[in-house]
């Protein structure tokens, strides 16, 4: 009996295994089928026939390139390329599978078959990446909790790389109104995903239940949890993520959008000791129809976070970009103190001196710093330094900043004067201990909504990048439909700040005094770190509560 190589085997056994999928992918998806390619060559009952047939010019597929293109086909299709069958079948299954090139023994095999039997498969690539779920994802710590979900350090099954994971409860947002809010938190990701100063994102996918973000991990923690250890900030540190800070907000207002939750709980340190903005679930995108009769862009949202909310936002007038730059001067105010400059044991008394009391500055600060934090908390929004048409150019021109080179910081080239020490890729030491022991877990709702409004969150980085190297479609991508896909605002003129508005001047009456009063005190229900959003008259609870992503 004649002995069968071991190729010939391999080759059979796949045979087998790729038929029995493909009537697996039948069941599931009767009215999606590819047909399966017949892997053997018809007998010919003449030997003349073969001979002649063997001197066309056209050479006989192979069964590797059979089934190469029927992969090829199923990846290509709407339906088959989204199951969880053909997924599993592509999934590196042994674990010798999955040793690297460099580490793998090759033992030369002697086969007496055809050599085109033999052929291995060329890499596919022209199919598209499979859909993100989170079966993709080792789950290893939670990062920060609150109301709405958690964050948790993941890691990916595909390309081995840590993420941080932050997970939305879909229930919550919408019984608290917070739709729009997480609709353009995800919508800023999406557009503003190549800036180095922001958060990346790299995909949003979902469950029924829950939308998960999975965004760039940095294992150096937050500001709060660095202001924690060392109580305050040196003045060289201070002026370096001040920098840095504010050239995140430039990118942010230059695109129409107001950050409102600056804090240090939102601004990440980085593995080489640079910041990041994150949590956008409080921001704004301005659109022409938030234009005043003088251009300002002006929302009257009540939003925020307690310490760091501005005076006009307390009072219940409109307001525009300077906000930002009032929760920049009290972040940088308490960096150097250690504590923000209108602190009180109450939201009441807190509010209170925000609005009323003049800023304090110790004794032992220099002119600069104290100018520009008195430029920055000035009460009166149209004379905060920022407030014009050169809007944040003004805040880097003045004299605190004479010794930062703009170009430097815009490169990422300024040496940080505090670098993390990280012990190896899933080091969390610089995260908050009450955090990092809980559990894991994401809880999962069986409950489905017949109309899903989450259903077009969806987005694939990899897959855009696919779709821009391959073939161009005119239409924008199905997995990126709620914005555009390029940093270019949707309104492409320039959002700047003018003088002469007087909407937004203060008018501090003792009747719109107790009106604000009323207001921030009915809110302050929650810790001091609770942030605030009422919109449109109707009072609702911050959707995130915690550190590192989400809003504190």
């Amino acid at each position: 009996m004649p002995s069968t190589s071991q190729s010939q085997i391999t080759v059979i056994e796949t045979t087998l295994t790729i038929q029995q999928n493909m009537l697996s992918i039948q069941l599931y998806y009767p009215k999606n089928k590819i047909s399966f390619p017949a892997l053997q060559n018809p007998k010919r009952q003449v030997s003349r026939h073969r001979s002649f047939q063997d001197l066309l010019p056209f050479p006989r597929k192979s069964n590797a390139d059979k089934i190469q293109k029927y992969l090829e086909r199923c990846f290509r299709h709407p339906v088959i390329s989204a199951s969880s069958i053909l997924r599993d079948f592509t999934r590196v299954q042994r674990e010798e599978d999955a040793i690297l090139e460099s580490q793998k023994t090759f033992h030369t095999l002697t086969s007496s078959c055809d050599p085109f039997v033999t052929v291995p498969l060329d890499l596919m690539k022209d199919i598209p990446p499979l859909p993100t779920t989170l079966d993709d994802f080792d789950l290893i710590k939670v990062l920060g909790k609150g109301c709405i979900g958690k964050v948790l350090l993941v890691k990916s099954k595909r390309d081995q790389q840590l993420y941080a994971l932050k997970a939305i409860q879909k229930s919550w947002v919408l019984k608290q109104k917070e739709f729009m809010h997480t609709k353009a938190e995800r919508d800023i990701l999406v557009r503003q995903r190549y800036q180095p100063f922001l958060i990346h994102l790299h995909h949003v996918f979902q469950t029924p239940s829950t939308l998960f973000l999975l965004l760039d991990y940095h294992p150096g923690g937050d500001i709060a949890t660095r202001l924690s250890t060392v109580s305050r900030f040196t003045a060289e540190q201070t002026r370096f993520y001040a920098a840095e800070i504010i050239q995140g907000l430039s990118v942010l207002h230059k695109q129409g959008i107001v950050y409102r939750d600056l804090k240090p709980e939102n601004v990440l340190i980085s593995r080489d000791g640079h910041i990041v903005l994150t949590d956008f679930g409080l921001s704004k995108m301005f659109t022409k129809e938030n234009m005043d009769e003088h251009d300002v862009p002006l929302t009257s949202t009540f939003c925020g976070t307690a310490e760091y909310l501005a005076p006009e936002i307390l009072l219940g007038e409109p307001y525009t970009f300077v906000v930002d730059f009032w929760s920049l001067g009290t972040l940088l105010f308490e960096m150097l103190a250690g504590r923000t400059p209108f602190w009180a044991e109450t939201h009441m008394d807190m509010y209170r001196r925000v609005i009323e009391d003049p800023l304090d500055f110790p004794p032992s600060w220099d002119y600069d710093t104290c100018s520009l934090l008195s430029g920055l908390l000035e009460k009166e929004a149209n004379e905060r330094l920022g407030w014009g048409e050169d809007g944040i150019d003004d805040i880097k021109a003045h004299s605190y900043f004479d010794t930062v080179d703009w170009n430097l910081v815009i490169e990422r080239r300024l040496i940080p004067p505090y670098v993390p020490v990280i012990k190896d890729e899933a080091d969390i030491s610089h995260f908050d201990d009450m955090f990092t022991s809980m559990s894991v877990r994401i809880s999962q709702s069986s409950d489905v909504q017949a109309q899903d409004p989450f259903e077009p969150f969806d987005f694939d980085s990899l897959l855009i990048e696919f779709q821009r190297q391959n073939k161009p479609r005119k239409r924008p991508s199905a997995s990126c439909p709620l914005t555009c896909l390029n940093n270019e605002p949707a309104n492409k003129k320039q959002v700047t700040h003018h003088q002469g508005s007087a909407s937004v001047q203060a008018n501090h009456t003792t009747k719109r005094m107790n009106q604000a009063m009323y207001s921030a005190a009915f809110n302050s229900s929650h810790s001091i770190y609770s942030a605030l959003t009422v919109e449109n008259h109707q009072q609702v609870t911050s959707p995130l509560v915690g550190h590192y992503y989400l809003s504190s």
